[in-house]
C-alpha cells in the first residue's frame, strides 16, 4: 500500500469512536441499573434511552464524517470511506428504528410494552425489529471489518496482531449471537441468566473489541505519553 497521510480530524474521529465503543455498554448499564436482554433494549428506559440515542447518533455522524485512506486500486476493492459510510448509516437506522419493546428481561419495561405507551419511535413490531437487528449487525461488522482488514494494511504497524484479534472477536461475537438466535427460532430452549442476556453479553464483547482497536489506531496512547511528558 502506498503511504498516505491522514487528516488530524480522522485521528480524532478514531479516538472518539473508540471511546464511545468502550463506554457504551457500561454507561447504559449504570443509567438503568440492570442488565437487559440486549444493548438495544435500553432505548425503552428513560435515562438510558437518552445515552443510547446520543451515543449511537454520534457513532453515525462520526463515521459519516470519517474519510480514512484512499482506496488502493491494486489491493483493495472497497474504501475506508465506503465502509464507514455504511456503518454510519446503519448506526442511525438503529436509532430511528429501535428493537421491539418486548423480551427486555426488565419488569418495568415489560409494563411499558403492555400499556402501549412507547417512547419516541418505540414499537412492538417484529418486522421493524428485524430491520433494527440487521442494521445493528451491519454497524458492528463494519467496525470489525475496519479493525481486522483496514487497520492492518501497514505491515510495519506493531499493533497489527491486536487489530486482527479485535476484528476476530467482533466477527465471533456476531456469529455466536446469530447462532443462538437461530437455535431459539428452531425451538431449542435456552434457559438461565446467561441465555436471557447473551445478546447483551456478546454485543458488549464486540463493541469493546472494536473500541480498543479504534482508540489505539487513533494514536490515543501516543497522545497520553506526550501529555505525561509535558506534565513532567
Amino acid at each position: 500500500m502506498v503511504h498516505q497521510e491522514l487528516q488530524n480530524s480522522d485521528y480524532r474521529i478514531r479516538k472518539l469512536v473508540g471511546v464511545l465503543g468502550l463506554c457504551l455498554p457500561f454507561i447504559l448499564f449504570i443509567a438503568k441499573g440492570e442488565v437487559l436482554a440486549s444493548i438495544s433494549h435500553y432505548y425503552y428506559s428513560t435515562l438510558s434511552s437518552l445515552f443510547f440515542i446520543i451515543i449511537l447518533s454520534a457513532f453515525g455522524l462520526f463515521l459519516l464524517s470519517y474519510k480514512g485512506y484512499k482506496k488502493d486500486a491494486t489491493t483493495e476493492v472497497i474504501s475506508d470511506d465506503f465502509i464507514t459510510n455504511i456503518g454510519g448509516l446503519a448506526a442511525l437506522v438503529v436509532v430511528f428504528i429501535p428493537t421491539r419493546c418486548m423480551d427486555s428481561t426488565s419488569i418495568a419495561i415489560d409494563l411499558i410494552c403492555k400499556s402501549g405507551n412507547y417512547p419516541l419511535f418505540g414499537h412492538n413490531s417484529m418486522c421493524k425489529s428485524g430491520i433494527h437487528l440487521g442494521a445493528a449487525g451491519v454497524f458492528v461488522l463494519a467496525m470489525g471489518w475496519m479493525s481486522r482488514y483496514k487497520f492492518t494494511r501497514n505491515p510495519d504497524d506493531s499493533n497489527n496482531k491486536l487489530y486482527r484479534i479485535c476484528g476476530t472477536i467482533v466477527f465471533l461475537s456476531v456469529g455466536i449471537i446469530i447462532s443462538l438466535i437461530g437455535l431459539e427460532k428452531l425451538g431449542v430452549e435456552l434457559s438461565g441468566w446467561f441465555f436471557r442476556h447473551y445478546v447483551y453479553i456478546f454485543e458488549t464483547f464486540a463493541v469493546i473489541a472494536f473500541g480498543v482497536s479504534w482508540i489505539i489506531k487513533g494514536k490515543a496512547i501516543a497522545d497520553i505519553k506526550q501529555l505525561i511528558q509535558k506534565l513532567i
